[in-house]
């Protein structure tokens, strides 16, 4: 028989800004949603088939939402970012996708992605501390990643172009500018910018863009018509 772990120590933060190497932690969370991908499925069954057969499509990622303590101030103190939860869902920008951190650090695992966000004030009640939900809609694949790891690549992908480019390897937290593409682009093609999706609809980096080194990414370089 295994023995279980419970949830202690589970943490999810914020990196307010693309230079930040550490995020802001939210206090107090009581509860933490499932989190991973749900991939629909398509029926691939015939009529030669004994049983039906499926074969795994494009992932969904579901809505994540977290319960915490709204924190709108501590006794005798100036509240700010670090220490109330309130403080630091207001000095966020609502109309911003940040990237976002969830550590299980008794099971060795750290999920990092990009996501656009919300959050709603909970009910109140005699007794009771009222609390808060944050909703958080993955915009980008879920990267899971050892809880210790220091060490984070960037990887490049020509997406259609040819030659190499070497990939980056660096500390986690380590910040550093996007390069220049020296992939050969596809006849008839310049290169547009690099995004964590071959189809363009990730999150996107121009040349000189700075990038966080916060999970194992893989940039594709996105090919334009060249109209010159």
């Amino acid at each position: 028989m295994t023995k279980a772990q419970t949830a202690q120590g589970m943490r999810v933060g914020v990196f307010l800004n693309d230079s930040d190497t550490v995020p802001k932690y939210f206090n107090e969370v009581s509860a933490i949603p499932e989190v991973g991908d749900s991939p629909d499925k398509i029926d691939c069954t015939s009529l030669e088939c004994d049983t039906h057969v499926f074969i795994k499509d494009i992932p969904t990622y579901a809505d994540l939402s977290f319960t915490m303590y709204a924190q709108p101030f501590i006794e005798g103190t100036v509240s700010d970012v670090s220490t109330s939860n309130l403080n630091l869902i207001r000095s966020m920008d609502k109309n911003k996708s940040y990237h976002w951190v969830i550590e299980y650090p008794l099971h060795n695992l750290r999920a990092t992605f990009v996501g656009d966000w919300s959050w709603s004030m909970g009910a109140g009640a005699v007794s009771s501390a009222v609390e808060l939900t944050l909703t958080i809609i993955p915009r980008s694949s879920i990267s899971w990643d050892p809880y210790g790891s220091t060490n984070i690549t960037i990887s490049f992908d020509a997406n259609g172009g040819t030659g190499t480019m070497s990939a980056v390897t660096q500390t986690f937290g380590t910040t550093l500018s996007s390069p220049a593409c020296t992939f050969t682009p596809p006849t008839g093609k310049i290169f547009s910018r690099w995004d964590t999706k071959p189809d363009g609809t990730g999150v996107g980096y121009d040349t000189g863009d700075t990038i966080t080194l916060i999970a194992n990414t893989t940039l594709y370089a996105i090919w334009v018509t060249d109209n010159s």
